[in-house]
C-alpha cells in the first residue's frame, strides 16, 4: 500500500510539474519535470516508431532483388519497384513521432524526432518532403546558431544578460585559468625564443672568429712562401720535404660581403620564426577545436537522459536526400561541412565513403567511386555489407579493365560475405572474366557451368547459370546455343525477376539481329514487362517494341492467310476428320491440365491452345500436335508435292518449308469424346470457301506484304527483308492496285544494298507499266517529289484528298497516306494534327476500341492546345461514358457562370458514368485507400451525389483544399497514379478540382460539358 501511495504521488506531481513546464520557458524545465518529458518522449512514441522504422527497413531489403548482371545498388532497400509497400507504415511513425515533438516539446528527444521524420520520408521516396524537413532541422538544431534550439543554454544566458551566482563564478574561474594558460604559454614562447637568439648569436661570434683565425693563418704562410723564396736563390736546390697540404679553405670575404650574409641569416631566422608561429596557429585551432567538441559532447541536461544532438546525423541524411534528388553539388558540398563539423561520430564517419560512393556511381564517376568503395570497406564492421562494396568494386574494375583489381575484390567478397547468393555470383563473374581474358577455354567455362547445375544447392540459381552460359556462347559465336540458354534461364522458374528481365532483353536482341522481328517483338515486350521505368533502357526498348508491333502483326496475318489458303485446299471430309481430331486433342489437353475448355474458346475465329509463350499465335496452324495431323492426312492424300496454284505460291523462297519444318510431337491417344457438326462448323469457319473468301484472304496477304516492304526498310532498316517481301508481291500478286509503289520501294531497297542491276530492272519495270504515275517520276528524276509539293500537290489539296478518301469509308488507304505524309512534307507541320485525327478514326474502324483509343491519346499528347485535341478529349470522354462529351455549349453564359477562385476552398470531384451500384461502391472504397494511403494528414473527407438520372451519372466529392494550388496537386497525383485511384479498368470518369461555387453551378447545369472548357482554361492552362 505505501508502494501505490508512492507511485500516485510521483505520478502527480509529473503531471503537475508538466502543466507548470508548459507557463515556463523550455530552458527552465528542469530536474523531474524534464525526467518526466524524457520519459514519456523516449518510452512511448518516440520508441514505437523506431520500431516501425526498423521493420520497414527490413520489408524493404526483403523486397529487394539484386541484378548482378549489372552495376548493384550501394543501399540495397533503395532498389525497389514499390516504396509504396511501407507507406502507411511510415505515416504512422510520421504522426506518432510529431505527435511526441509536439507534446513533450521541452524533452531532449524534439531533434531525434524531426530526424526520423526525415528518415521515414526518405524511406518511402518522399524526397521533396525529406529535403524541406531536413533543411529546417540544419538550421534549428545547429549547435552553432544562437537561435536554434540546440544552442548552448550559458551562451544564451550571457546574451540575454541573465547570469547567475553559479555562472559568474564559473565564468571568473574559467577567464582567469584561460589568462593564466596564456601567460604561461607567452612566458614559455619567450623564454624559448630568447634561448634561440642567443644561440644564433653564440654561433655567429664563432663563424666571425674562425674567419678571423683562418685569415691569420693565412697571412703568415704567405709571408713564410716569400722568405723561403728569397733564401733558395743562393742555394742548390734541394728535394722539398713532404709536408701535409693545408685545407683550402673559402677566400675570406669583404665586410660588405660579411654584411650582406648577415643580412640573409636575419631574414632567414624571420621566416623561420614566422614558420613556427604557423605551426603554433594551427596547434590552437586544433586545442579551440578540441574544446568545442568537448563542449559539444558536454551540452544538455545531465543524467541517463542527457540525449547527444543529432544534428551531424541530420547533415548525414540531408546530403544522401540531395542525391536522390539529384542535386549533386549541394550534396558534395554538405558532406564537405559534415566532414568538418564537430561532434562527428565514427559510426557517421564510417558512413560518409558508402554515400559518396553512391553520389558517384549516380554521376557515373566510377573511379571516385571506386576510391570511396575501398574506404568504405575498410571502416565498415558489416560483413555482408563489405562483401556488397567489394562486389561493386570489382564490377568497377572490370569496367576500367583492371582485371588484377576485380579478381581481388571478388576474393574479397567472396570472403566476407555470409550470404551464398552474392559468393556464388563473385564466382560466376570471375568464370566470365577469366574467359573473356582468354584465361579459361569456353569448353572448360562451360563444363565449369554445368557442374555447377548439377550441384543440387544451386537449383534456385539455375537461371542465372543458364544466363551466364548463354552469354559464353554468345562471345563465342554460338547464336543457336545462346539463344537454346536464354530460353532455359526464362524458363527455369528462377525466383530474380532480373535475370529473366536480362534474359528477354539479350535474346529479343540477338533475334533482332538475325531479322527474327516477330520474336525479338515479343520478348522485348516481355521485357518491358519486368523492366523498371526508371531503367535507362526503357525507352529505347519501349520505341523498339513499338516499331516491331506493326511488322509482327503483318507476319502474322501473311502466316495465318497463308496457312488457310492451305487448308482451303484439303477435300471437304478430310477436313473434317482432321477437325474432329484437333478437337478432341483440345479437350484432352484440357482435361490434363484439369482446366475446363471455356466456352468462349468454341465461339473464337482461331484454334486456341495452352501456351507458356505468350509470343506465339493462338491459330491451330502453328499447334504442332494439329500440324502433325494435318500433314499426315495431308501426304497420305496428295503425297510430298510442290504446292502450286493461280496464285504462284511457289516462287516464294521458303515456300516448301513453312510447314514442314516445324517439329511434332508423338501422337498421343485421347479421349474419344463426342465431337458435334457445330463444333467442326466454328473450328473450320474462318477457312475460305468460295472464290470472293479466297480474294479476301490473298487481299489481306498483298497489304500485309506491303506494309511489311515499306517498315523493314523504313522502320529497321532491313533491306534484305524488305526485297524478299516485295518481290513475293510483285510476282505473286501482279494486280495488287499500289503495284507502283510497291516496286518504287523495291526500287529503293535494291539501291540501298548498292545492286545495281536489279535496281534499273525494277525501275524499267516501273517506267514500262506506269510511265504517268508520280512513283516512276520519282525513280527517273529525284528533284520530282520537290515540284510535285510545289506545283500541284500541295499539302491542302493532299489533305483533302486524304479526307475524301475517308468519307469514302477506305480506312486503309488513308492509313497508308498519313504514313506518307511526313515523306513528301517533311517540312509542313500545319496540318499534322488533322492528318493525326483522320489515322486515329480510320485506326478506330479498322483494329477498333483498343487501338483508336490509344491513337487519340497519343494526339492530345503530341498536339496540345489544338482544336484536335479539343475533339480527340471529347470523343475519348465520349467512349469512356459520357454520354454528354459531344454536347454543343449553346449559350457562352453557361461557362461563364464560372469563376476562378484560386484562393478560395477548393473541392476534388469525381464524374462517374453508367455504374452499377456495387461499381460505384467499389470505387468509392477505392477513393477511400486512396486518401488513406496518399493523404493520411489532409483530413479528406468524401460523399457522393446524383449528377444525372438520365445519363446515369454520379459524383464523388472529396472535400476540402485550401486553395487552388492544393487541389491542383491532389488532382496531378491522381494523374500520376491511376491505377491506385480506381482500380478497375472498365470504370469511365472525370476529375476536376473546383471551389464551392463551381461545384453548386455543375450540380444546376446537371453536366460537366462547360465546366470541362473551363477547367481546361483556367486551371490546365499553365501545366
Amino acid at each position: 500500500m505505501k508502494k501505490l501511495n508512492i507511485i500516485i504521488f510521483l505520478l502527480t506531481a509529473a503531471i503537475i510539474f508538466s502543466a507548470c513546464a508548459s507557463r515556463k520557458k523550455k530552458s527552465e524545465v528542469k530536474g523531474f519535470k524534464k525526467f518526466y518529458h524524457n520519459t514519456t518522449a523516449k518510452f512511448n512514441g518516440y520508441f514505437n516508431a523506431e520500431e516501425l522504422m526498423k521493420e520497414s527497413m527490413l520489408t524493404l531489403q526483403g523486397m529487394n532483388v539484386d541484378n548482378y548482371n549489372k552495376i548493384l545498388t550501394v543501399y540495397d532497400y533503395m532498389n525497389i519497384d514499390n516504396p509504396q509497400a511501407v507507406k502507411a507504415d511510415m505515416d504512422k511513425a510520421i504522426e506518432k513521432l510529431s505527435t511526441v515533438a509536439t507534446i513533450h516539446d521541452v524533452s531532449n528527444y524534439v531533434d531525434d524526432c524531426y530526424l526520423n521524420i526525415g528518415k521515414a520520408q526518405f524511406l518511402k521516396q518522399d524526397y521533396i518532403a525529406a529535403e524541406e524537413t531536413f533543411v529546417f532541422f540544419e538550421e534549428v538544431f545547429d549547435p552553432r546558431n544562437p537561435y536554434g534550439r540546440a544552442y548552448d543554454s550559458k551562451a544564451y544566458q550571457k546574451k540575454k544578460g541573465r547570469k547567475t551566482k553559479k555562472d559568474i563564478r564559473e565564468e571568473k574561474k574559467e577567464k582567469k585559468e584561460e589568462k593564466k594558460e596564456k601567460q604561461d604559454e607567452r612566458k614559455e614562447k619567450e623564454k624559448k625564443q630568447e634561448e634561440e637568439r642567443k644561440d644564433k648569436d653564440k654561433e655567429r661570434k664563432e663563424k666571425l672568429k674562425q674567419r678571423k683565425a683562418e685569415k691569420k693563418a693565412k697571412e703568415k704562410e704567405r709571408k713564410n712562401r716569400k722568405k723561403n723564396k728569397s733564401s733558395s736563390s743562393s742555394k742548390k736546390k734541394e728535394e722539398p720535404k713532404k709536408t701535409e697540404v693545408p685545407k683550402v679553405e673559402p677566400v675570406p670575404l669583404t665586410p660588405e660581403q660579411e654584411a650582406r650574409l648577415a643580412e640573409q641569416e636575419a631574414k632567414a631566422a624571420v621566416l623561420e620564426e614566422e614558420a613556427k608561429r604557423r605551426k603554433e596557429i594551427e596547434e590552437e585551432k586544433k586545442k579551440k577545436k578540441a574544446k568545442e567538441e568537448e563542449k559539444y559532447k558536454n551540452q544538455g541536461e545531465g543524467g541517463v537522459f542527457r540525449n547527444k544532438s543529432a544534428y551531424v546525423e541530420g547533415l548525414y541524411w540531408l546530403a544522401r536526400t540531395y542525391i536522390e534528388t539529384r542535386r549533386y553539388t549541394a550534396a558534395e558540398y554538405a558532406f564537405e561541412r559534415l566532414i568538418e563539423t564537430p561532434g562527428l561520430s565514427k559510426d557517421i564517419e564510417s558512413r560518409i565513403p558508402v554515400a559518396r560512393a553512391h553520389l558517384f556511381l549516380q554521376t557515373k564517376e566510377y573511379e571516385k567511386a571506386a576510391l570511396e568503395l575501398e574506404s568504405a570497406i575498410e571502416l565498415e564492421g558489416n560483413r555482408n555489407k563489405r562483401a556488397r562494396y567489394a562486389f561493386i568494386l570489382a564490377q568497377l574494375n572490370e569496367l576500367k579493365n583492371d582485371d588484377a583489381g576485380a579478381y581481388e575484390a571478388y576474393r574479397k567478397a567472396r570472403k566476407f560475405s555470409t550470404k551464398y547468393e552474392l559468393e556464388f555470383n563473385a564466382n560466376l563473374n570471375e568464370l566470365k572474366l577469366s574467359y573473356r581474358k582468354g584465361q579459361i577455354s569456353q569448353k572448360k567455362a562451360l563444363n565449369k557451368l554445368d557442374g555447377y547445375l548439377e550441384d543440387g544447392k544451386n537449383r534456385e540459381f539455375q537461371d542465372q547459370i543458364y544466363f551466364t552460359q548463354a552469354q559464353i556462347k554468345l562471345d563465342g559465336g554460338d547464336l543457336a546455343g545462346a539463344k537454346a540458354d536464354f530460353e532455359s534461364s526464362i524458363g527455369s522458374g528462377g525466383g530474380n525477376k532480373n535475370v529473366k528481365l536480362e534474359a528477354y532483353y539479350k535474346l529479343a536482341e540477338v533475334l533482332f539481329n538475325e531479322g527474327l522481328y516477330s520474336e525479338s517483338k515479343a520478348n522485348y515486350d516481355n521485357a518491358i514487362k519486368l523492366m523498371n521505368k526508371g531503367d535507362e533502357r526503357y525507352k529505347d526498348t519501349e520505341r523498339i517494341a513499338k516499331s516491331l508491333n506493326e511488322i509482327a502483326l503483318n507476319i502474322k496475318t501473311v502466316k495465318l492467310q497463308d496457312s488457310l489458303i492451305i487448308l482451303s485446299k484439303l477435300p471437304e471430309d478430310e477436313l473434317k476428320e482432321l477437325a474432329e481430331k484437333i478437337i478432341k486433342e483440345r479437350k484432352a489437353l484440357a482435361a490434363e491440365s484439369g482446366e475446363p475448355e471455356k466456352p468462349n474458346q468454341r465461339k473464337s475465329n482461331i484454334f486456341a491452345t495452352n501456351r507458356s509463350n505468350g509470343g506465339r499465335s493462338k491459330f491451330f496452324a502453328y499447334n504442332p500436335i494439329s500440324i502433325n495431323q494435318g500433314k499426315v492426312e495431308f501426304k497420305r492424300t496428295w503425297g510430298d508435292r510442290t504446292l502450286e496454284d493461280n496464285w504462284r505460291r511457289s516462287l516464294r523462297s521458303n515456300a516448301n518449308q513453312e510447314v514442314e519444318d516445324l517439329e511434332f510431337g508423338n501422337d498421343d491417344e485421347v479421349a474419344e469424346d463426342e465431337v458435334t457438326d457445330e463444333e467442326i462448323r466454328e473450328l473450320l469457319r474462318d477457312i475460305p470457301k468460295t472464290d470472293a473468301q479466297l480474294a479476301t484472304a490473298n487481299i489481306r496477304i498483298e497489304n500485309a506484304l506491303f506494309q511489311l516492304g515499306v517498315l523493314f526498310r523504313e522502320r529497321v532498316e532491313d533491306y534484305q527483308k524488305s526485297i524478299q517481301v516485295l518481290e513475293r508481291l510483285v510476282k505473286d500478286y501482279p494486280q495488287y492496285k499500289k503495284r507502283d509503289e510497291a516496286l518504287f520501294y523495291l526500287y529503293l531497297s535494291y539501291l540501298d544494298v548498292e545492286n545495281g542491276p536489279e535496281a534499273n530492272r525494277v525501275k524499267a519495270l516501273l517506267v514500262s507499266e506506269y510511265p504517268d504515275s508520280k512513283f516512276a517520276k520519282l525513280a527517273n528524276d529525284p528533284n520530282y517529289a520537290q515540284t510535285l509539293i510545289a506545283n500541284e500537290d500541295s499539302i491542302e489539296k493532299y489533305y483533302e484528298s486524304t479526307f475524301a478518301l475517308f468519307e469514302e469509308g477506305k480506312y486503309n488507304e488513308v492509313i497508308d497516306r498519313v504514313a506518307q505524309k511526313d515523306k513528301l512534307y517533311k517540312k509542313q507541320k500545319t496540318y499534322s494534327a488533322k492528318f493525326a485525327m483522320l489515322n486515329a478514326m480510320s485506326l478506330g474502324n479498322v483494329k477498333g476500341k483498343t487501338d483508336y483509343i490509344e491513337a487519340l491519346q497519343r494526339l492530345t499528347r503530341s498536339y496540345p492546345k489544338t482544336p484536335e485535341e479539343v475533339k480527340a478529349n471529347e470523343i475519348l470522354k465520349f467512349l469512356k461514358g459520357d454520354q454528354d462529351a459531344f454536347n454543343e455549349i449553346i449559350y457562352e453564359e453557361a461557362v461563364q457562370a464560372f469563376e476562378d477562385q484560386p484562393d478560395k476552398l477548393h473541392y476534388v470531384f469525381v464524374v462517374t458514368y453508367d455504374l452499377s451500384q456495387s461499381e460505384f461502391d467499389r470505387a468509392k472504397i477505392d477513393i477511400l485507400n486512396y486518401n488513406k494511403k496518399f493523404h493520411r494528414f489532409d483530413n479528406l473527407q468524401i460523399s457522393n451525389i446524383s449528377l444525372s438520372q438520365e445519363n446515369n451519372s454520379r459524383i464523388i466529392l472529396i472535400r476540402s483544399f485550401d486553395d487552388k494550388e492544393k487541389s491542383m496537386k491532389y488532382f496531378d497525383g491522381v494523374e500520376k497514379n491511376k491505377e491506385l485511384f480506381i482500380k478497375s479498368e472498365n470504370v469511365g470518369y472525370d476529375i476536376f478540382p473546383t471551389t464551392q461555387k463551381n461545384y453548386r453551378e455543375v450540380i444546376k447545369q446537371k453536366t460537366v460539358t462547360n465546366y470541362r472548357l473551363f477547367f481546361s482554361e483556367e486551371y490546365q492552362k499553365d501545366n
